[in-house]
């Protein structure tokens, strides 16, 4: 139920509509730019103090032979790829900005969701979404 709940909630997310203690965060943008395949996540209640350590769950694909992940384009295009329980490819593209430790995605020119980056290595994407009923931290790992 869990993994339904995620997978729902980011792809609802790209497609409708705090500070972090991490060094890694002040980084190139082109550190952003690939493919990146979603490792674990979390959802903590308004107020928990979110850090790069903070312990996350591993996130439990719907699909067993494809993985859901976003794609960030050097040009600032963006697309997030979702699998569900038959390997039917869904999700939704749109543009990204990134500046300093946020990353804020589009879907025609309309602002859909911001967040804000915990760790942004070549290999580890980990950011987090603030909003009134909870946060939520999602990893990712570069392929």
């Amino acid at each position: 139920m869990k993994k339904i709940f995620y997978l729902l909630s980011i792809t609802f997310i790209i497609l409708q509509s705090c500070s972090s203690d991490s060094s890694d965060t002040n980084v190139s943008s082109s550190q952003l730019v690939g493919k990146w395949e979603v490792f674990q996540v979390g959802e903590f209640p308004p107020g928990t103090s979110i850090n790069s350590s903070t312990p996350l769950m591993n996130f439990q694909f719907e699909c067993s032979t494809k993985k859901d992940n976003y794609q960030f384009g050097s040009q600032g295009s963006f697309k997030a790829v979702t699998y569900n329980s038959s390997c039917a490819e869904g999700g939704g593209i749109g543009t990204y900005t990134k500046t300093d430790n946020f990353i804020n995605v589009y879907q025609n020119n309309v602002l859909q969701v911001t967040w804000e980056i915990i760790t942004l290595t070549n290999t580890t994407l980990k950011i987090k979404e603030t909003t009134p009923n909870y946060i939520m931290v999602s990893s990712y790992n570069k392929i």
